[in-house]
Formats: structure tokens, sequence, C-alpha cells
């Protein structure tokens, strides 16, 4: 099919079209992966990585893998066929270096807001019938936060550079490219409100992730960045702020390993803000955001 092919498509036909590209890409291009992989890792990876058993080096293929597999191909593929401009479609505008620079800011300012939504987060219960659903929660949470621990847990340069590629720089390209870039234009297209566009894509950006015990905190994140996006212009702003978020998971992860070993890293109740320090922290985030809101007004630009 040739570019811009699917345009005339409504918004909630190229939605659907996009979820379906998502589920098939993930399929197919992992299955393509593994058993490209297996000549070198032979059955027994395979085998073990279904028994929880897995080699680090194999996991981390496989999230190299569907990184580009889940995000980047599918929003690749759909911005080829929605559009005759697949980059501009995707929101790949000019950027300015200040405003990349207050991205980061404003990710960072509002860090303790989130730190103190995802401590509450945890501490939600849920009633004694939902007791199965609840232990299935913890034991999600549990077992991704015991996956990117063997992950990080390492001295070696390298494999912390590697680290960084497949924990900052992919995520926050190909998320944003299927979230900020693909999904979020066609639900506004769809809600007829930036506003309401923006938290839908936060909400199903947050669900993706499948934590739900750390759900708020990912779902205020991404409502950030989604208006990073429409007050910037340029998806170039969340991807910064993005990226920057994660950078500084790993710095703070690979500071307490280093300082305090003893610590859980991934506790949420750790270094929890005080109600008032979140709060100023979420005026001082919004505040960035009204200089973006500012600057779009004067000089409109997007997608």
């Amino acid at each position: 099919m040739r570019k811009g092919s699917l345009t005339q498509l409504p918004p909630f036909i190229q939605l659907i079209f996009v979820l379906c590209m998502v589920i098939v890409s993930a399929v197919v291009i992992t299955a393509i992966g593994v058993v490209a992989a297996l000549p070198f890792t032979g059955l027994e990876e395979v085998a073990g990585l279904l028994q929880g058993t897995g080699s680090i080096a194999f996991m981390k293929y496989l999230q190299v893998l569907q990184s580009f597999a889940i995000f980047i191909v599918p929003s690749v593929l759909a911005a080829w066929f929605f559009s005759e401009k697949p980059a501009q479609w995707l929101g790949f505008n000019d950027s300015k270096t200040t405003w990349i620079i207050l991205s980061m800011a404003t990710i960072l300012a509002i860090q303790p807001f989130v730190s103190y939504i995802g401590m509450v987060n945890a501490q939600i219960t849920l009633p004694d019938y939902l007791e199965a659903l609840y232990r299935w929660m913890h034991q999600t949470e549990q077992s991704a936060n015991e996956i990117i621990f063997r992950f990080l847990d390492t001295q070696n340069l390298s494999v912390i550079l590697f680290n960084v590629f497949m924990i900052a720089i992919l995520p926050a390209l190909g998320e944003e490219m299927l979230f900020r870039g693909g999904l979020q234009p066609l639900i506004q297209k769809m809600v007829k409100n930036h506003h309401a566009a923006i938290w839908i894509t936060a909400f199903l950006f947050s669900a993706m992730h499948m934590q739900f015990l750390t759900f708020a905190p990912r779902f205020i994140l991404g409502g950030v960045l989604g208006y990073l996006l429409v007050y910037g212009g340029s998806i170039w702003y969340p991807i910064a702020a993005h990226f920057f978020n994660n950078l500084s998971s790993l710095v703070v992860f690979h500071y307490y390993r280093h300082t305090q070993p003893e610590v859980d890293p991934f506790d949420a109740n750790m270094a929890t803000p005080a109600l008032a320090v979140a709060i100023l922290s979420l005026i001082v985030a919004g505040g960035f955001l009204f200089l973006f809101w500012r600057w779009s007004d004067k000089h409109p630009t997007g997608p």
C-alpha cells in the first residue's frame, strides 16, 4: 500500500487499525525474533523463560525486541498509511532547545507529587470479595520489579550504558511515538477536546504497563507528557521528558545500590515527600506547563 492510502478513514477506524497493528506486530515480530535467536540460545533458553528462570541476556533481548514490535513498528506503519507526511503525522516537528530543557524541568518538578500519589496508590486495598484480584495485582507488580531489579543490578559500565538504551532511550522514543504521536491525536479527533484526549491516552498508557499498584503515578506522568505535546506542538518535548524521567530512575536506583544497598529502590514508601511538598511540586510543574501554553498560544505550531 502506498503512503497515505488510508488517510480518509474515520479517526475511530484508524484507532482500531493502530491497536490491531500493535497486536499483530507484537506477535509476529516477537515470534520471528525468538525463532531467529534459537540457533544461538537453544530451546532451553525459551523453556527457561516460560518457567521464570531465563537468563538476563535473553530477557533483555526480548525487551528490546518488544519495544520495537509493540511501539515503534506499529507507529511507523500507522504514520505511513494515514499521512503523506508520516514524520509530521507523528509530531516530529521542529523543537527548541530551551523548551526541551523546560520539558525535562517539568517532569523533574512533578516527581515529588508523583511519589506521593504512588505511596497513596500502593496503600489502596480492595474489598474481601476481590482478594484474589488484589493478590494477582501484587504478584504482577512484584514480578515486574524483580525482573527490572535483575536488569539493573550491575556495576559494569557497558551493561549500564546498554540499560540506558533499553530503559530510557527506547521507551521514550517508542512509547511516545505510539501514545502521544499516534493515539492521542486520533482520540482528540474523536472526542473534540484535547484535555479529554490527553487523559484518555494517559489511562491507556498506564494500563498497558500492567502494573496496577503504580497505575496512578504513571497516569499522572502520562498526562504531563500529553500536555507537553499539545502545548509544545512537537513530540520531541514528551520524548525528552520521558527520557529524563526514566534516566533519573536509573540514577536513583544506582545511587541507592551504591550508598544504601539494604534499601529497596522500588519501595513506594521510601522517602515519600510530605503533602505540602507534593502540592508545591504540582504547582511548580503546572507553572512550567503554563509557560508552554503561553508560548504555544503566541506561536501556534503542531502536527
